[in-house]
């Protein structure tokens, strides 16, 4: 099983966090099945790629402890492939999702850093 975590710590209001992630998480067609408050899965469509190939990506949501605008996101990229090869379809859409997180103008990003399995 592929699976990519990256962390991201964003400037930007809490309660706008998830609206924004859901818009960048579809800029990449992986639409939104489930949100909450604090988590968001979506799931690349079936139809392009093998079945085991089809990518699932969970964002977690850590909520401040106090006012600041700083939010921490995980997020988590996987799917039933073996990562045989360094260069793989998840690994491909976990850095295509990475760029659109970066790329957002509605938030600014202060850190960010991988963990790749």
């Amino acid at each position: 099983m592929a699976r990519y975590t990256q962390r991201f710590v964003v400037a930007a209001p809490a309660a706008t966090i998830p609206q924004h992630i859901a818009e960048a998480l579809e800029s990449c067609e992986l639409p939104v099945v489930y949100s909450t408050e604090d988590y968001i899965l979506a799931q690349e469509v079936a139809g392009r790629v093998a079945f085991s190939k089809l990518v699932t990506v969970e964002v977690l949501i850590h909520q401040p402890d106090d006012a600041t605008d700083r939010v921490e996101l995980t997020c988590v990229t996987k799917n039933d492939e073996l990562p045989l090869k360094r260069v793989n379809h998840c690994r491909t859409i976990a850095d295509l999702v990475a760029g659109a997180f970066k790329s957002r103008p509605t938030w600014r990003i202060l850190d960010s850093s991988d963990a790749f399995f």
